[in-house]
């Protein structure tokens, strides 16, 4: 299930959202460079929604998102694991009612100390 094209529920604040409904939970949208992705798999590893897989010819691998997949959860793990910044969460997840997304701004690199 992808939330493509899906307009968000307006419910009451207290409502807890129903996770397979696209209008209730607009799962984040992964993004992936082709070019970059040297096929090494630890954003597969890492990923808590288990969303990505590997495909391809064995000695040219690459990732991709799975076709069933429901629901990047915008952790940015595939993002901060990638060595060549191949993958990444290019838009947060947002839930209706209760557990709306705060808009913190855009996702970066960690920081640097």
């Amino acid at each position: 299930m992808t939330a493509s094209n899906v307009e968000k529920a307006v419910v009451p604040p207290d409502h807890l959202a129903i996770w397979d409904d696209p209008r209730e939970a607009l799962y984040g949208r992964v993004t992936i460079d082709l070019e970059t992705c040297d096929g090494c798999k630890l954003c597969t590893v890492v990923c808590p929604a288990n969303i990505l897989e590997l495909y391809g010819p064995k000695d040219n691998l690459k990732v991709r998102i799975k076709e069933d997949f429901t629901g990047c959860m915008s952790c940015n793990n595939c993002y901060a694991i990638c060595a060549g910044q191949a993958v990444i969460a290019s838009e947060p997840y947002d839930f209706a009612g209760y557990y709306e997304q705060k808009r913190i701004g855009k996702f970066e690199f960690p920081r640097k100390f």
